[in-house]
């Protein structure tokens, strides 16, 4: 076994981002608070959040550039497209000495993960890309461009095999040329790997006719050629689902203060957004880019953006209190989806204001489901993009309970899996199918289910071990497979990373529960609860059960009774009801929820439960006996 404190190293497959600042030397010598202040400013604006939006996490950074990780090719390369555009408008106007221009590299390749840094190989491979790179380009390994070719709006120019320094095989290299997107983007400088020397050429007469004779035949052709794709053109690609770009709040009367202000709710905003789902696609739009937009419509900022969404607002002050008034807008339709008023007193401290920032944020995460569940379902077989197959399995929760509707979840996961293969969505929806099956199904192949639970939640850890929801997810795994300290650390580490997270701190409480210590799950509600009053079905779902491993039946009524109609599973309310009601002596409510049980999975027997293995520790596995089982029994459902 590992000491507590010695390095703990590990391998995995990740996407490696070098981005370094051209000319660093140099703007510093110029002005060098001036030049600081920039890049911090960039950092905080274009280069942070372009990274956390795609699920990337920066390793470490120096003055002049940075290392990052990410979980796929795609995700580095889409962010790091995202940087170069964004800085390329950011340059428009600025003199060329002033200004500030990235070279990344990308790799693709195995990582040593050593704490919180990470060496290899692949790290040095894209340091190399990176100088090869030009100034606002991008260079790819020959892996990279595999990965991600023909997924992402960019062409990639072979440059040839390279020997670099330190590194004995040579190095296929790829520059990303980015799409253009407007006039002013096309007429730049074209880079050096495509760039034709043309100056001091001479031509006769001749050759002057000949070229224009060419020329004209060229026009017609492109003429006939631009008919024939105009009858052929498909319509453009929708923006991604769960897209969001997140607009700078506006103020009412523009102040220094006022100014502050609202830079520091719309950067809460960013990150409660980016917490409140792994599956929402967050876009931060700086207003830099915005000026150079000239526009805040949201149809040209969906398209400038790629987003299908846009959250915007504006803060109000008062005499005593702030109002930010926030609105979730279609980009496409213009309609209002969603709008919410946080207020907020003059006397109140950060953790109150990111506290409301993230209840709003979670109230909006809710209705986006809701809106793109019932976009996805309605497209049908017509939305054929990963996360559309994540929603219209997520929507059938809304309509149907039944163990087939678990089935055809499954389907529609596996089935986004197979499109793309790390969309950690799906993975970790098919966790909850699993739930699912475990609960509804008797016959279910527990073994073989919990050997898939166990793959999937270790390809959603490895695939982003930042996200809060892959470690939980990790967790339940663990548990299942009686891993039970191994389960308490990946909790506590999903609560590591958000801390403010109610149902985190919840799902810590039910691994209590599961390891025998229901008293201390009861701790964990009640600190749950108090994050956000009054608490939600989860929270009173999990109290339940805790109160009925202590034989606290009335308590477990209460909070089971609480949790009954809050949404949730009353399948699984009913498991604990029937129990509680049971050892109070109420046989007539006993016996209304057995049958609830029942009906939800025909032949539940005491055996199939125990044979389920929630938990195989043994000082839950007493309490179940004691208090859980035999209420069930008293409440007439059958043994065998």
């Amino acid at each position: 076994m590992t000491a507590a404190n010695d390095p703990v190293v590990t391998r995995r497959l990740a996407a490696i981002v070098i981005a370094d600042v051209v000319g660093y030397t140099r703007l510093m010598e110029r002005d060098d608070t001036g030049t600081f202040a920039r890049l911090r400013s960039i950092r905080d604006e274009v280069v942070d959040p372009a990274i956390v939006s795609h699920d990337g996490r920066i390793v470490k950074t120096a003055g002049d550039g940075l290392l990052a990780e990410f979980p796929s090719a795609l995700a580095a390369l889409r962010a790091s497209v995202q940087i170069q555009r964004e800085m390329a408008k950011r340059n428009e106007g600025v003199a060329a000495e002033e200004r500030i221009d990235y070279r990344i590299g990308i790799n693709l390749g195995d990582i040593m993960v050593d704490g919180s840094d990470i060496v290899s190989d692949g790290v040095n491979v894209a340091s190399r890309l990176e100088a090869l790179a030009e100034a606002g380009g991008i260079c790819v390994s020959g892996s990279v461009r595999e990965q991600v070719h023909g997924q992402l709006a960019v062409s990639f120019v072979d440059i040839g095999e390279r020997q670099v320094k330190n590194i004995q095989r040579p190095i296929r290299v790829f520059a990303v040329t980015l799409a253009a997107t407007d006039s002013t983007r096309a007429s730049r400088r074209r880079p050096w790997y495509a760039r034709w020397a043309s100056s001091g050429a001479t031509t006769s007469g001749r050759q002057v006719r000949r070229g224009l004779v060419v020329l004209a035949i060229a026009v017609v052709a492109a003429g006939v050629a631009a008919i024939w794709w105009q009858s052929r053109a498909t319509s453009v690609p929708d923006p991604p689902a769960m897209s969001v770009g997140i607009l700078p709040l506006a103020a009412s009367n523009e102040s220094r203060d006022t100014s502050s202000q609202r830079e520091a709710m719309t950067r809460d905003l960013i990150s409660q957004l980016v917490r409140a789902d792994i599956a929402i696609r967050v876009v931060p739009v700086a207003e830099s880019q915005l000026r150079a937009a000239n526009t805040r419509r949201s149809s040209a900022l969906v398209q400038e953006f790629d987003v299908r969404y846009v959250l915007e607002g504006e803060v109000q002050p008062g005499q005593s209190t702030t109002e930010t008034r926030l609105r979730l807008v279609n980009g496409a339709s213009g309609e209002q989806v969603w709008s919410e008023t946080i207020s907020l007193n003059d006397s109140a401290s950060p953790a109150d204001r990111i506290r409301l920032l993230r209840t709003a944020m979670e109230h909006l995460r809710n209705r986006l489901f809701e809106v793109e569940m019932r976009r996805a379902t309605a497209a049908g077989e017509r939305g054929r993009a990963p996360m559309d197959y994540v929603l219209r399995a997520q929507a059938l929760d809304q309509t149907d309970k039944s163990l087939d509707r678990l089935r055809r979840q499954e389907a529609l996961y596996e089935e986004a899996l197979r499109r793309d293969a790390d969309l950690v969505p799906a993975l970790l929806g098919l966790t909850e199918v699993f739930d699912g099956q475990l609960d509804l199904d008797v016959n279910v192949d527990r073994a073989r289910l919990v050997r898939r639970w166990d793959e999937v939640t270790s390809r959603a850890v490895n695939l982003n071990r930042t996200a809060p929801e892959t470690w939980k997810a990790r967790s339940g795994a663990l548990m299942l497979m009686g891993r039970w300290d191994a389960a308490l650390e990946a909790s506590a580490k999903a609560i590591q990373l958000d801390p403010g997270a109610r149902w985190l701190v919840t799902s810590r409480a039910w691994d209590m529960s599961m390891v025998g210590r229901p008293g201390e799950a009861l701790s964990l509600v009640e600190h749950a609860m108090a994050m956000d009053p009054p608490g939600s079905w989860f929270e009173s779902r999990v109290a339940c059960e805790a109160h009925l491993l202590l034989g606290q039946y009335d308590d477990a009524l209460a909070a089971c009774e609480k949790a009954t109609g809050r949404g949730g599973d009353e399948f699984d309310i009913a498991y604990f009801l029937a129990a509680a009601y049971a050892h109070t002596g109420n046989s007539i409510r006993a016996r209304e929820e057995a049958a609830k049980i029942l009906k939800g999975a025909p032949g539940f027997t005491i055996a199939t439960l125990r044979a389920k293995q929630y938990s195989t520790h043994p000082d839950y596995m007493r309490l179940a006996e004691e208090h859980w089982y035999s209420g069930l029994r008293k409440a007439e459902i059958p043994e065998q």
